[in-house]
Order: structure tokens, then C-alpha cells, then sequence
């Protein structure tokens, strides 16, 4: 990676708290609605105001409805002895990787994520101390994302912004990353992490400091970004401009990752 590039990043991480003000203005706007802050504008005096939170009881009734009985099948390509058992150690696999990350809640508190913000994220990686892939489901509002000229389908960049605290940010990366002088005095007690991943490379930033920056060891960008409902011309979460009319009506770029590469994953790292 050249020092030219690590520039650049740099100005885009440290922007990345004021990019997609729409998106992100309309993610609060509908959770706020789900919880029950309906009414706009401040009570007049003595006025009392009543919310029968309609839109979080449909939503968690028709989420519980919709995911009860998930499961999946791996079929054979054909009828031969080595296609059945192939199917049948395929279907192992992923079953192991559901059980072991608890997919069937994390499924269930992803459809209440969509159905709320409208845009939803699974993250797939290698957990090399526990020799196993891990699924995990980050937060929709600290995800943005890049495609290639017109083509929505194309996502070549994923950046994921999120909070950890002092000693999270020790045990993830060590005494020597986590220093006084890069935390800004607007957040004391927490420090900021930034990932960013190209199918070539990925880069750690902690606090607007670059603390790694290597080859991605995936060759694939590991996210599932998925929207409630598609509208046209709107499949990314960098440039999307949202509809607040009703919650889970917004739509954002879906960046695939098939059960093959899952399976690949389980397989040559075990």
C-alpha cells in the first residue's frame, strides 16, 4: 500500500462522522418512532400526551412470525454417491457455523434492526483463536459503503466506525496502540475504530491513527449489507436518501457473501 493512499484514507476516515447526514438523521428518526417518541414538537402546558405503540408491537410480532421455522438445505448437483455425501458434509458445516453463532437470535434481532432502521449488516470473519467463523451483526449506523460508477451491484470499499471503551480497545489491540495522545478530548473514556476493507486491502484506525494496515486475508469483502425493502436507483448506504413515511421503508446496496464462501472459510482453516 503506497503513503499516498494511507493519506487519503486518512481524510476519508476522519470524515466519516460527517458523511451520509441524511441516512443517519433518518436511522435516529425511525428508531425514535419505534420507542415511542411519536408526537413532534414540545407539550403545552398541562397537556398530556398518550402513544399506543402500535408500529414496535407489529414489528416484533410480525419479526417473531416471520423468522419461527427457519432452515435451509443443501442440494446435490446431481444424483451420484459423491454429490449426496458432498451435500450432506456442506449441510454439516453450516449448520455447525449457525449453532455456534447463535444465528437463530441473531437472526431474529437482525429482522427487528431492518424493520426499524430499513437497512441491516452481517459481518463474516475468521476467529483464528477459536478456529472458527464467526457471524456477527454490526450496527447499521457506523456502516458506509462504496460502488463502482453506476453499477449499484459493485461495492468495492466497506467502512465500519464504531465505539470502544479504554480497556476493550487494550485487550483488542494492545497497550502500545491505545496511547493518551491519540484520544481527542471530545471523547474521553472511549476510542473511535474504524475498519476498512477492499477486497485487496484492509486497515485498522484507532482514534484517526492508522495502527495496521495489511493484504485483506479474505480476498473478499466480509459484510452482508441488506435493505428491508428495495427501492430503485437506492442500493448503497453512502448516498441513499431516505423516505421517513413509515419505519423499515428505506432500502440500501446488498454486498453478497454465499454460504460457499462460509463453507470454504470452515474448510481450509480447520
Amino acid at each position: 500500500m503506497t503513503t499516498a493512499a494511507r493519506v487519503d484514507n486518512r481524510a476519508l476516515v476522519e470524515g466519516l462522522g460527517r458523511r451520509d447526514g441524511p441516512r443517519l438523521r433518518a436511522y435516529r428518526d425511525n428508531l425514535a418512532f419505534y420507542r415511542g417518541h411519536q408526537w413532534h414538537g414540545s407539550a403545552r402546558r398541562r397537556e398530556r400526551r398518550l402513544v399506543f405503540n402500535y408500529a414496535r408491537a407489529l414489528i416484533d410480532k410480525t419479526a417473531s412470525y416471520l423468522m419461527s421455522g427457519v432452515s435451509f438445505v443443501v442440494d446435490e448437483e446431481d444424483s451420484s454417491p459423491q454429490e449426496k455425501e458432498r451435500a450432506v458434509r456442506a449441510e454439516r458445516a453450516l449448520r455447525q457455523v449457525y449453532d455456534a453463532n447463535d444465528l437463530l437470535q441473531l437472526d431474529f434481532d437482525s429482522e427487528i434492526d431492518v424493520s426499524v432502521l430499513g437497512d441491516g449488516v452481517f459481518k463474516v470473519t475468521w476467529d483464528g483463536l477459536e478456529r472458527r467463523v464467526r457471524v456477527s451483526a454490526p450496527d447499521a449506523q457506523g456502516v458506509y459503503a462504496w460502488w463502482l460508477g453506476d453499477d449499484v451491484s459493485r461495492v468495492w470499499r466497506v467502512a465500519s466506525r464504531y465505539q470502544l471503551s479504554d480497556e476493550e480497545a487494550r485487550l483488542l489491540y494492545g497497550s502500545t496502540a491505545v496511547r493518551p495522545g491519540r484520544r481527542p478530548a471530545a471523547s474521553v473514556g472511549q476510542r473511535t475504530v474504524v475498519e476498512l476493507w477492499t477486497a485487496s486491502d484492509f486497515e485498522l484506525w484507532l482514534d484517526g491513527t492508522l495502527v495496521e494496515a495489511k493484504a485483506n486475508p479474505y480476498g473478499f469483502i466480509p459484510f452482508v449489507i441488506f435493505p428491508n425493502l428495495r427501492e430503485p436507483k437506492r442500493d448503497t448506504l453512502s448516498t441513499a436518501t431516505r423516505r421517513t413515511s413509515a419505519p423499515g421503508c428505506q432500502s440500501t446496496s446488498k454486498l453478497s457473501l454465499p454460504f460457499t464462501t462460509i463453507l470454504s472459510m470452515s474448510s481450509t482453516r480447520s
